[in-house]
């Protein structure tokens, strides 16, 4: 069965953690806030911007100006501080091969997603990036897969979402769609099964059987 398959970005394609953990820091010296642990540097990769500074205490102008000096240093550095996960080249040509027809669905804002895609050289593997809007009107995973859904004319049950994190598995379930988690990424243990993924995957090289189990 050929499926569309939306990939998560961040913690599934590539490793962010240099450059999304330089670019908090930045912004959190910018408004005279220390630098926090590794543990919560890692946590910001996945959900949505706004809501892990939220979760810092910044809200309203706070967070606003925290964002937008974020993006300054991540525009200008930290998106090239991102390489591609060992094997995501391989199965990338091995899910086209099979004919499936993949996306990427993320929480990034949208162009900062391009650039990524398009710099690491795996842009022409995907019909289409889904991602946040930089207003933050659409940020969370269920509404990404909305616009990819929508943009690429494909029911949720033609559809599977992988990704690394619990807002994939749990954005996937609001479309009714089945998902598959990714072990190498930023996901607690047992994080992804808790989330209730239809399958948990520890290699890349393990997808493309996954994508079969799942869909059969």
């Amino acid at each position: 069965m050929h499926v569309l398959i939306l990939m998560d970005l961040d913690g599934t394609l590539t490793d962010p953690y240099d450059g999304i953990s330089r670019s908090i820091v930045h912004a959190l010296a910018g408004l005279g806030v220390p630098e926090p642990p590794v543990s919560v540097l890692r946590s910001f990769i996945g959900p949505p911007l706004q809501d892990s500074f939220a979760a810092l205490g910044l809200d309203g102008a706070a967070a606003a100006d925290a964002i937008a000096l974020y993006r300054d240093r991540f525009g200008r550095l930290g998106l090239y501080e991102n390489s591609l996960y060992d094997g995501i080249p391989e199965v990338l040509d091995a899910l086209c091969g099979a004919g499936h027809q993949l996306a990427v669905a993320t929480s990034k804002p949208t162009p900062f997603a391009e650039r990524i895609v398009q710099h690491l050289g795996i842009a022409e593997s995907f019909g289409f990036v889904a991602g946040a809007t930089l207003d933050g009107t659409r940020r969370h995973k269920a509404d990404v897969i909305t616009l990819a859904l929508e943009h690429l004319g494909v029911p949720a049950g033609e559809a599977v979402m992988v990704g690394d994190r619990a807002q994939d598995i749990v954005g996937a379930q609001a479309h009714g769609m089945r998902s598959i988690g990714v072990r190498w990424g930023y996901a607690e243990d047992g994080e992804l099964e808790r989330a209730g993924a239809d399958a948990v995957v520890s290699t890349p090289a393990e997808l493309t059987r996954a994508v079969s189990l799942v869909t059969a």
